[in-house]
């Protein structure tokens, strides 16, 4: 066990320098498209749902200012969904290599995951870094509750992944429903509307979605300083503990085939 954490540890960080570098490969304006494509889709939402349709994020007697709601949750969901779409197609992507290199073949998926965290938490700490100095406060209980849900989102990340890149080695039409389905939980996450814009028929179901819980923790911790709800911290912690126990299983039961498949 402990030769292979000290193997993981060695070739993990190649993996996720090589991912990088390929991601910008060809590229005149490279590590810049880690700042310009946020940048368009944020205007863009911002635009629309705060200038257009008017959206309110309440907050005791007033309301907050829309962009910094709007980046606090969008921001760590360009780096879940961004996780779990190349995770999903990690394995198949790197077909080449699993077929000449003997290694563990989840350190890819753990690569790219690790990979889209930082090339999306880039622009999410100059974010946090850029509101806390304007709003001039910033507590130890914020930046610890920060941690840890980064923290839950890269294990919930990583075991989504797992599970979604060893079914679509041989089911590959996953990649094309997981892209429609992330569309759809994207809209029914409260990345654009505050869960108090959501009819009371409806806020049940947003409420069962597991993104929602991470987002408005985002939410709860940066915009008002207080730490998640109980019940949301425990819902987070069985969807991780289950995506993670799935994925390993799953992907280790599976990735005996994946030569021969692939």
């Amino acid at each position: 066990m402990i030769n292979k954490l000290e193997k993981i540890y060695r070739i993990l960080p190649n993996f996720v320098i090589r991912d990088i570098k390929e991601k910008y490969a060809g590229s005149s304006i490279g590590v810049f498209w880690t700042f310009i494509h946020p940048l368009l889709v944020i205007l863009l939402y911002w635009l629309v749902f705060s200038k257009i349709m008017k959206i309110r994020v309440p907050a005791g007697t007033g309301d907050l200012p829309y962009l910094p709601f709007l980046l606090s949750g969008l921001l760590p969901w360009l780096a879940l969904s961004d996780g779990i779409m190349r995770g999903a197609s990690s394995i198949v992507d790197k077909a080449y290599i699993i077929k000449k290199v003997f290694f563990p073949p989840e350190l890819l998926t753990v690569s790219v995951v690790v990979s889209s965290l930082i090339h999306h938490g880039a622009g999410f700490l100059i974010f946090l870094t850029a509101y806390f100095i304007i709003t001039g406060s910033v507590t130890m209980l914020q930046i610890v509750a920060l941690i840890t849900l980064l923290a839950v989102q890269f294990l919930l990340t990583v075991g989504l992944a797992l599970i979604l890149a060893s079914l679509s080695v041989y089911i590959r039409d996953i990649l094309q429903i997981i892209s429609v389905i992330l569309q759809a939980l994207f809209y029914m996450t409260t990345i654009l509307y505050p869960i108090s814009a959501v009819p009371e028929t409806l806020r049940q179901i947003i409420s069962l979605n597991p993104f929602t819980a991470l987002i408005e923790g985002y939410h709860e911790v940066i915009l008002f300083g207080r730490v998640p709800e109980n019940f949301s911290l425990l819902y987070l912690g069985v969807t991780v503990a289950v995506s993670l126990t799935a994925g390993r299983m799953l992907f280790r039961r599976l990735k005996q085939g994946f030569a021969d498949v692939l």
